[in-house]
């Protein structure tokens, strides 16, 4: 029997509904992809497993582990994607939410090994906040890996590992999993406009930046959770809290 709070369940509930969300804007990748939040105060987090995909996963599906790798709580396997999550909570105290998919946009446009551009709106309010990770060696199965994507990341938002995808990274879960769904729809644009032959987007100033990132992600992401909540709630998913 453990002692952690309703409060630290809640998270593990936010983040299965942060992989159906995922599910319903078709943007999971089937048995890729990962969604970890971070017990609060402890070096322990909540991640899904390995051999479940989003569509059909549940809260007691959850896996809670801490950064050296042991199951403290969860009957499945571990997914290889946990050496990611654990080596970026190890150096991110500020940290407390990863999602990470193979989503179709954000896979191709890693292919480009460069930083989304701000054509719009959506990659300006992105823009100057997206590592690199250019060590592609296929899946990730050891923690030095996950160290070095982790590295990557430093302390922006983002980070696009080249022939791999994307890892969002924020204090929330609902921040994490905006800034993926935005970045997935500016990885689009992105593409579009390189096949309209535009080579690079018109910079803004850092102020016009700044504009972008509050009013596109810090002002709309916890709206838009809860307008995903309604939809998915529609949809009849009756196993959580919708709080």
């Amino acid at each position: 029997m453990n002692n952690l709070s309703n409060k630290h369940y809640r998270l593990r509930n936010e983040a299965v509904l942060a992989c159906k969300i995922i599910v319903d804007q078709k943007l999971d990748s089937g048995p890729f992809g990962n969604v970890s939040v971070r017990i609060p105060h402890t070096n322990e987090f909540w991640v899904n497993p390995q051999g479940i995909t989003f569509d059909q996963l549940t809260p007691d599906d959850m896996l809670r582990v801490d950064t050296s790798g042991k199951i403290l709580e969860g009957r499945h396997t571990m997914h290889p994607g946990e050496f990611i999550h654990r080596e970026i909570y190890r150096l991110r105290d500020d940290v407390n939410a990863i999602v990470h998919t193979h989503s179709e946009n954000t896979s191709a446009h890693s292919l480009l090994g460069c930083e989304i551009e701000p054509y719009t709106q959506l990659g300006a309010s992105i823009y100057g906040d997206q590592g690199l990770y250019l060590g592609f060696t296929g899946p990730v199965r050891t923690s030095s890996e996950g160290t070095a994507i982790a590295e990557a990341l430093g302390k922006k938002s983002i980070v696009i590992a080249k022939n791999h995808g994307l890892f969002a990274a924020a204090p929330t879960i609902q921040a994490a999993l905006w800034d993926m769904i935005v970045a997935d729809w500016a990885s689009k644009i992105h593409i579009t406009a390189l096949q309209l032959g535009l080579k690079q987007a018109d910079k803004l100033s850092p102020e016009f930046m700044q504009k972008s990132r509050v009013e596109v992600r810090d002002k709309q992401h916890q709206f838009m959770w809860q307008s995903y909540l309604k939809k998915i709630k529609a949809a009849d998913v009756k196993e959580f809290e919708f709080s």
